[in-house]
């Protein structure tokens, strides 16, 4: 195996490596002769109980994946910084000072909520990281009538606007944010979501939204002016309820559990009916399939995020794995095979236990072993 190859596998463990080494390692390893190459060097270098076999082997591909299509969204972030380098080694007096200003702004923008208004700017929404101590959000550069609460933003009717005004907000992993729409309605987003609004609903016109992520909505009720949501794949159309919608990037579908009232959800992919639900079902748009299945659910077990909560029962670990990464912003690789046969049954608070509580949990009910390297949690 060549020095190349190991550097690379050497960053992938301390969490540095680039997308394309990525790229590099997946292809690496899509060979068996190469994976056991991978597989041995990785327990003589790193972890002496660090066994994989093929079940492993797809996992990994898994995780390489879900790395790639995010280390994707960096690399643009990436680019930057390293041209701004190159630019600060001639003109150090003038750019390095705008490089680090720069540098400091692509740090929090990773990690914070962020408001994007109709110009394009951006405008942090967690006053918890505000270094002048605010407790309320900065409300100068916001569009509409707003006012502020404690990771919150309330809207109210502006009836001199003519046109639509729409802002968009993205909350990243280990976060969650709400607003209340102009219209009343309260949107609850979850972590990695993104969630395009009207400032202003305007009369005569439907109430539309876009998101990406997860998102649980308490619709006011309008006859006249149906508020409608929509994703990449599906919408969901209602006049009043209550409901959660989920629908993230490297999913292949939606999932739309009803709670209150009632709504109906459409494949925008073709040119399917829509289907009405009731409470307690959940709609599953299969994008692949180009058909929504329905069940009867537990519908707490999907909304209790809402409440800083997150059960799970009779869980497959991979699913558990996903929501983790989601909630707590980490990285987590399974290599446990009976682990893959369970299923598991825990609550979480997820405001008061942090990812450590989570794993001692798992350590005491169910005999999981695990090491942290950097910012990957390895379970063996």
């Amino acid at each position: 195996m060549g020095k190349n190859i190991e550097n690379i596998i050497s960053k992938f463990f301390r969490n540095n490596i680039s997308n394309e080494e990525l790229e590099l390692l997946l292809n690496f390893i899509l060979k068996d002769e190469n994976y056991n190459l991978f597989n041995e060097y990785v327990q003589i270098n790193y972890l002496s109980n660090f066994s994989m076999n093929q079940s492993d082997k797809t996992s990994l591909i898994i995780e390489l994946e879900s790395r790639i299509k995010k280390s994707k969204k960096r690399a643009a972030i990436k680019l930057f910084v390293k041209n701004l380098v190159r630019v600060a080694a001639v003109f150090v007096g003038i750019i390095g000072v705008a490089y680090f200003l720069n540098y400091e702004r692509i740090l929090i923008e990773s990690k914070n909520v962020i408001l994007t208004n109709s110009s394009g700017e951006k405008i942090i929404l967690d006053s918890k990281t505000n270094k002048k101590g605010k407790s309320k959000i900065s409300l100068e550069k916001l569009e509409g009538l707003v006012n502020s609460k404690t990771n919150a933003l309330v809207y109210e009717k502006d009836a001199a606007l003519q046109a639509l005004i729409k802002n968009t907000i993205k909350v990243p992993y280990g976060k969650r944010f709400k607003l209340i729409l102009s219209d009343g309605t309260t949107v609850h987003l979850n972590s990695g979501s993104l969630f395009t609004y009207p400032v202003s609903f305007i009369e005569g016109m439907d109430r539309e939204v876009h998101v990406s992520g997860e998102a649980f909505f308490d619709v006011h009720s309008d006859s006249l002016h149906p508020f409608k949501v929509y994703s990449t794949g599906s919408s969901a159309v209602v006049f009043g309820t209550k409901f959660n919608f989920k629908n993230y990037e490297e999913d292949n579908f939606s999932e739309i559990i009803l709670t209150e009232g009632s709504l109906g959800v459409k494949n925008t992919t073709d040119k399917s009916e829509v289907v009405i639900i009731k409470p307690g079902d959940m709609a599953r748009v299969d994008y692949s399939l180009g058909k929504i299945e329905l069940s009867k659910v537990n519908t707490v077990l999907y909304t209790s995020w809402v409440d800083g909560r997150i059960i799970f029962r009779n869980e497959n670990i991979n699913n558990m794995i996903t929501k983790l990464e989601r909630i707590y912003d980490v990285i987590i690789i399974n290599n446990n095979i009976e682990l893959n046969k369970m299923f598991i049954n825990a609550t979480f608070l997820t405001e008061k236990e942090t990812i450590q509580d989570v794993l001692k949990y798992l350590v005491k009910i169910y005999d999981v072993k695990y090491q942290i390297i950097n910012n990957k949690i390895i379970i063996n």
